[in-house]
């Protein structure tokens, strides 16, 4: 929570001063204000040094009979118990604090209603934090000198109304905290709620309203540093890793430790982060230097997100050193670490399916069976980030790769077509581009071969001249430069010429190539309708001419006794059946129904549920977005679909697997597809056989302007990496 201001004067305020400066301080009003500034700052350490002072302060001010001083050091001193684990304790100065509401000034009561609100919610009396909250928003609401604090405790109400599950009103009172924020005139207040506001966004799952205030702050933020670009910082590098974007979350964490002015506990935080980041990301060149500083810089011993994420990156180094003693010492440490009733059941799961990879690595899967299990519990009992469910999917995928006692067996049928035609015709084009840059790059070295022998011939002329006089040498030498100036000159309008000449040529066959691709389109269609009119009329027109004649012998004996026409009536109903079911597969050849009336999403899970259905194989999917789909452009949906088809058709025709995994992840600008099997992967006798339905699938992705990945070792399975950069949606 927030400390409550209450004054709007310009320049910030100078630093608390230090406790071991504090302590020698004589008794003074100034001592106690020194102290209260130094408990209500987030730098603030708990200690017993720190509860003896607040003692000696309270009998001082009691003494002196300060009312006002008096409250706050009750309510400073019962944040410090509950930081030291002390909850009765308290409770006790809390409620002492609470007798002094009807004895305040305006200022000391807005202070004192904070800091109930504050102290309530931490001991989780949700009806006490509740009531003065609104005692606070009702005491400010009209007075305008007290617009800092009302805009923190709107802030506050919406954090205790999340705990409680009470989102109807947030959306409400963040807008109405934005707009006082900016009646304010308080630049910061306006930039920490709405980063406030974001962080709130996040932690409801509307991360597309969140990240757009954070980009529109990001400028401003790295611009301007200021006391709190650490706290943004942070909230960026986590939001970031709840998504699952390790890059920028590891960039924001590495902004954080190199501020000038970050804390102790930010660095310390922030170092441990870069561990763990760097180990999902596998990239261990300066884990030793980041271990080194982890080292120094310790943890937050007043917060368990802290310590625990302390102990996971011990976990992580020796995890990635390949120590599996120490690595499991550490995870375990980490998971039994408690505190008070605070709890991070996200790190939890990342401890315990580290801690269950390492036993399974080691063979030992009864225990890692154990572990995959109580973070499964976790996952169902809590709402996890995105993040954290891959985590643990990815891992539980790897140990069931090597397990695969009850899998389904070998999926034996996935018809394909492709058009081979458009695959040579890009073949075609990208060797006309390697050939066009062959020669510009041949043309670009007979130029500089063409103008090194000028060189030669001025420098052999300069040479010449300078035996003759020293009149002829000066005439020499401004001839010399005049031609190599004109030399310079020409060289350069050929240059700009050829450059021209190659833009040019460039220019006409990309043209030429939409040309060839409509020729070639048109040439697929036609092939497609003979296809189609061929299957029309050898399969359906041959079953409909039977059908036919049964009629027609049907209308002759059809009361006939003994004629068979009962018989001929079911030959004839079967035919129908199959003439139906003929012509809906033509038609789904054509364009997949699900993908046309469900969108992209729903004819993706429909091509797995009927691989299940159709075939005795095991599949297992997980799908990120996807939800709104409506305004890609058609053919990006339609040729995506058909690549994801096409890579599930490849193993089960060729991988002889048992097992199929299929991630896709809708990022902010392309959607990943990743594809694994664990059948017989990448062999020197499936290369030939695949070699033409592979380049056709890299065309395709290349077509996309997309990326492709594929690697297999032989009766190890294979995978596929693909990203698809999502073209701008038609606008409805």
């Amino acid at each position: 929570m927030s400390t409550i201001l209450v004054a709007q004067t310009p320049g910030a305020p100078p630093p608390p001063k230090d406790i071991s400066e504090i302590k020698f301080m004589p008794a003074s009003i100034d001592k106690v204000n020194q102290l209260v500034r130094y408990c209500r700052n987030p730098r603030m350490i708990y200690s017993s040094d720190l509860k003896n002072l607040l003692e000696e302060a309270l009998q001082y001010t009691r003494d002196t009979k300060r009312d006002e001083l008096t409250v706050s050091l009750l309510s400073v001193t019962a944040i410090v118990e509950l930081g030291l684990g002390n909850q009765e304790n308290a409770v006790k100065y809390i409620k002492e604090a609470e007798s002094y509401l009807g004895q305040l000034p305006e200022r000391a009561v807005v202070n004192l209603l904070s800091d109930l609100t504050r102290v309530y919610t931490r001991i989780g009396d949700v009806e006490k934090s509740t009531l003065y909250n609104d005692k606070l928003e009702a005491f400010t609401k009209d007075k305008p000198q007290f617009i800092i604090p009302r805009v923190l405790n709107l802030r506050n109400r919406v954090n205790l109304d999340l705990k409680t599950g009470n989102n109807e009103k947030v959306k409400s009172n963040y807008e109405l905290a934005l707009k006082l924020a900016k009646e304010s005139n308080n630049p910061a207040l306006l930039k920490d709620t709405r980063f406030s506001y974001a962080n709130v966004l996040i932690n409801m799952h509307k991360d597309d309203e969140a990240f757009t205030i954070l980009k529109d702050l990001i400028p401003d933020l790295e611009n301007a540093m200021t006391d709190r670009t650490g706290s943004f910082f942070e909230i960026l590098s986590r939001n970031y890793e709840r998504n699952g974007d390790y890059k920028n979350a590891f960039i924001y964490a590495e902004k954080t430790f190199n501020l000038p002015n970050a804390t102790t506990q930010q660095k310390g935080n922030s170092i441990s982060k870069m561990i763990n980041l760097s180990f999902y990301l596998k990239n261990y060149s300066n884990f030793e230097s980041y271990y080194a500083d982890h080292k120094k810089h310790g943890m937050d011993q007043n917060s368990l997100h802290s310590r625990k994420l302390y102990q996971l990156a011990e976990g992580r180094y020796f995890d990635a050193k390949e120590n599996h003693k120490l690595a499991k010492t550490n995870y375990t440490k980490a998971f039994k670490l408690k505190m008070n009733k605070q709890f991070s059941p996200d790190i939890d799961v990342e401890i315990l399916t580290g801690l269950a990879s390492l036993y399974a690595r080691e063979g030992k899967n009864d225990s890692a069976s154990l572990y995959f299990k109580k973070a499964e519990n976790l996952i169902k009992q809590y709402s996890m980030p995105p993040a954290t469910r891959f985590i643990y999917a990815n891992a539980l995928k790897n140990f069931t790769q090597y397990n695969t006692v009850g899998q389904d067996t070998l999926i034996k049928n996935l018809k394909q077509e492709m058009h081979l035609k458009d695959t040579l015709y890009h073949m075609s084009l990208s060797k006309i581009s390697n050939e066009l840059a062959t020669k510009y790059s041949v043309n670009e070295k007979e130029k500089e071969l063409e103008l090194a022998k000028k060189q030669k011939q001025v420098q052999e002329l300069e040479l010449k001249q300078q035996k003759q006089r020293n009149l002829l040498i000066i005439i020499g030498a401004t001839i010399a430069v005049l031609l190599l100036g004109g030399v310079a000159y020409i060289l350069s309008q050929r240059k700009k010429q050829a450059l021209l000449l190659h833009n040019a040529t460039l220019s006409d066959l990309k043209k030429q190539h939409r040309i060839d691709i409509m020729n070639t389109l048109t040439d697929a269609q036609e092939e497609e309708k003979k296809r189609i009119a061929g299957r029309l009329h050898d399969e359906v027109g041959a079953m409909l001419s039977i059908a036919k004649l049964n009629i027609n012998t049907l209308q002759d004996n059809v009361f006939v006794s003994g004629s068979g026409a009962e018989n001929k009536l079911a030959v004839t109903k079967n035919l129908m059946n199959d003439i139906s079911e003929t012509v809906r597969n033509i038609s789904h050849a054509l364009m997949p129904i699900a993908l046309e009336k469900y969108g992209f999403k729903a004819a993706i899970l429909d091509l797995l549920t009927n691989i299940k259905a159709a075939n005795s194989l095991r599949v297992e999917h997980v799908i990120e977005g996807l939800d709104d789909t409506k305004n890609w452009p058609q053919n990006f949906t339609l040729s995506a679909y058909r690549i994801i088809q096409e890579i599930l058709n490849n193993a089960i025709k060729h991988a002889q697997a048992t097992h199929l995994f299929v991630q896709i992840i809708e990022l902010d600008n392309a959607i990943t597809i990743y594809i694994e099997d664990n059948g017989r992967g990448i062999t020197d006798e499936n290369t030939e056989t695949e070699g033409v339905g592979m380049k056709l699938l890299q065309t395709n992705i290349a077509y996309l302007s997309g990326k492709l990945e594929i690697k297999g070792e032989p009766n190890a399975g294979t995978f596929a990496l693909i990203e698809l950069p999502i073209p701008n949606a038609i606008k409805p």
